[in-house]
């Protein structure tokens, strides 16, 4: 089995900073998001198509999708999209992102049912949604799975009670009951030039991270992915009764009880510091990540014949679980999740004992 680094799998890739060298993190209650841009000569704008609209999808059995691209280029798919059609048929979803070549036709018969007992089947749809990104670890942890249809029916029934929509084995439920609050969670974040990934951090740890294949490619799935995916983790955390970070205002008081400063003047130093303390919090939880080394297993259900294809592989390691689509060593997507249950403190223990043993010297007499 091979292996990728962290470093590797985001090689290229940045924080987007402001003017003055610090992180920009956007965040709605306890949710930040933190952007990724890279170099233009690593942005492959002219290569892929838009994977919105250039494929069509349909199948002929439970549990499968096929797509086909009408485009003379090729077609890289977002992590775990969905088919929720109005056509007299069951909606279905992938458990992993995708590759279609150009003109070409690929098959997925490790997809799986989205809509409990709704029979029939869909053909030459673009209805296409995304999977929620709390959905996704037990999703990737179903990659390969071809032998029922039923594979994606345990974790909408987590997400619907994270959600509290009851939703069953039907993803159409929670879609249903907070669409309208879905439409308007787009409107809390602003997409940078030049983006060409994201990481996604709730409390302040690292929950899931995404990079694209070009910056042509972010701008075209950004809503639906914010929407769709992203967007639950703001849905648990309004029922959790979870809140923004009060950061600024923190240190807005606290400079106020130490200097005797105009209002405007206080306010600039505030958020001066402000903006230099969320930069530190993520650069450390970035940090913390580095020492991360995934087994990489080689994905070849639906995957492309052709030798000079991008490959996919499933990465796992302690806490995380993620896929990445490479090809000559260039990483065209990368998706990361933690697991729901890991705590990041137990990789801080780790990478501490590592530090140390680093700092040790070579037995000797």
């Amino acid at each position: 089995m091979n292996t990728r680094d962290f470093t590797e799998l985001l090689k290229g890739c940045r924080p987007v900073k402001d003017s003055e060298g610090n992180i920009i993190v956007q965040s709605i209650m306890n949710m930040q998001v933190v952007c990724l841009t890279t170099d233009a000569e690593f942005s492959l704008d002219s290569r892929f198509a838009n994977p919105l609209t250039s494929l069509t999808a349909g199948n002929s059995s439970y549990g499968q999708i096929s797509f086909t691209n009408k485009e003379n280029k090729e077609v890289i798919l977002p992590a775990q999209m969905a088919i929720m059609t109005k056509q007299s048929a069951q909606n279905h979803g992938m458990v992993k992102a995708g590759y279609v070549e150009p003109r070409a036709q690929t098959t997925y018969h490790d997809a799986g049912c989205v809509q409990g007992g709704q029979t029939g089947h869909f053909r030459g749809t673009q209805e296409f949604r995304m999977i929620p990104v709390t959905m996704r670890e037990m999703l990737f942890d179903a990659v390969g799975q071809t032998s029922g249809y039923d594979n994606i029916y345990p974790a909408i029934q987590k997400l619907g009670q994270d959600t509290q929509c009851n939703s069953g084995n039907y993803l159409n439920i929670y879609f249903d009951k907070y669409d309208k609050k879905l439409e308007q969670f787009i409107a809390h974040f602003e997409r940078p030039r030049n983006l060409i990934g994201i990481i996604v951090l709730i409390d302040g740890e690292i929950v899931a991270i995404d990079k694209f294949p070009s910056f042509t490619y972010t701008e075209q799935v950004w809503d639906v992915m914010i929407r769709d995916c992203y967007g639950a983790l703001a849905i648990i955390s309004e029922l959790k009764h979870k809140t923004s970070s009060q950061e600024f205002t923190e240190t807005y008081n606290d400079l106020k009880k130490k200097h005797q400063a105009n209002v405007i003047d206080l306010l600039e130093k505030a958020l001066k510091k402000t903006k230099e303390k969320m930069t530190t919090d993520v650069h450390e939880k970035i940090q913390e990540l580095l020492e991360l080394i995934f087994d990489a297993e080689l994905d070849t259900e639906g995957q492309a014949l052709s030798s000079r294809a991008p490959k996919s592989y499933v990465l796992k390691t302690d806490g995380y679980v993620g896929q990445v689509i490479t090809e000559n060593e260039y990483n065209h997507l990368v998706s990361v999740v933690k697991r729901d249950r890991f705590d990041p403190n137990a990789l801080r223990e780790v990478n501490e004992l590592r530090k140390k043993a680093r700092r040790q010297d070579r037995f000797s007499l």
